[in-house]
């Protein structure tokens, strides 16, 4: 590792960073003059009063790799700050980037979120009362079944409020994966409810083999894979065709028979906000279901396989763990 070439890599990063030898800042980047004035020469002890520098002293003094984040005070700023703290033995060099405005965002985000959650379910919950009273003083079946549908399109909004609260914690990484056991029937039929539109819309068979009565898994995370590549199998199948869908012990697969996935941007489609040109012109979307569908299966522990034939269809598997 030659100081010459992280000089190179560090000029392009924009956060304030710090490259040390052993304890002593040797180089900074033009983002961290402007942030805390010239700090080359000092040791960084003395630069910063870090909250927890356990892990910085002992990876330096037992000569071991060491990467975490920490909460640092500097008098330069006149606050408390995040770093990523990165020492690497071999060369004896000391990285730090300053992640304090990412955690701010991410903070944000979360709190956005928070609000968000909780104000709409508040009055979901009046919504559900209210209905709950009306169905039970009503004597009129047409209008019981008018009520009926409010009432589960209710319970659609709490499940879709309850995904942006998970979703926005797993993208954050505040999100740990619960073991519970699931009933696969009824996920499977509360997925299928959910997409009946699509399937009603298109006129299509979903076929299912369902070999499994219940898995140990995260309830949030199996019902948002096995929507988002079932909403999408539906999507970019051909009219009146099959959609088939198999869950055992092991696997979760889903075949269609549409428009496919073109060999070269196979690898594509997991990146945020892609789709391809035939996906574009066949059905609106966002182009982050598969993305999300990638990153909740690393979370969960989960393999992916993705294997396609443009203009014969697409089989999705999601291996479990073993």
């Amino acid at each position: 590792m030659k100081i010459d070439t992280c000089h190179q890599l560090l000029e392009y990063i924009e956060d304030p960073v710090f490259l040390l030898q052993k304890t002593t800042i040797i180089w900074q980047n033009r983002g961290s003059m402007e942030y805390f004035s010239e700090a080359v020469g000092l040791n960084c002890f003395d630069f910063f009063v870090f909250d927890k520098p356990d892990a910085l002293v002992e990876g330096i003094s037992t000569g071991r790799d060491v990467k975490f984040e920490s909460k640092v005070f500097t008098q330069k700023k006149g606050g408390w700050l995040y770093f990523q703290v990165i020492y690497a033995a071999e060369p004896e060099m000391l990285i730090f980037k300053d992640i304090s405005e990412k955690r701010r965002l991410n903070e944000a985000k979360l709190n956005l979120s928070t609000m968000l959650v909780h104000e709409v379910k508040n009055p979901l919950g009046v919504l559900k009362t209210v209905l709950a009273e009306l169905i039970e003083e009503e004597d009129s079946p047409e209008k019981i079944e008018k009520l009926w549908m409010a009432d589960k399109q209710v319970h659609r909004l709490e499940r879709i409020v309850q995904q942006i609260e998970y979703i926005t914690m797993a993208q954050l990484g505040l999100y740990k994966p619960k073991n519970e056991k699931i009933d696969v029937l009824e996920l499977v039929e509360d997925v299928l409810e959910d997409l009946q539109h699509l399937i009603a819309e298109k006129k299509i068979e979903v076929v299912r083999k369902i070999d499994v009565q219940t898995l140990e898994a995260d309830r949030f995370i199996l019902r948002t894979i096995l929507r988002n590549v079932l909403s999408n199998a539906l999507k970019y199948s051909l009219p009146n065709s099959k959609v088939l869908l198999e869950i055992n012990e092991r696997e979760l697969i889903v075949k269609d028979f549409g428009i496919g996935i073109p060999e070269n941007e196979l690898e594509r489609v997991f990146e945020r906000f892609y789709r391809t040109p035939m996906a574009v012109k066949m059905a609106s979307g966002s182009g982050l279901g598969l993305p999300v569908v990638k990153y909740l299966a690393n979370l969960a522990g989960y393999e992916i396989e993705l294997s396609s034939k443009y203009m014969i269809g697409t089989t999705f598997k999601l291996k479990f763990r073993s």
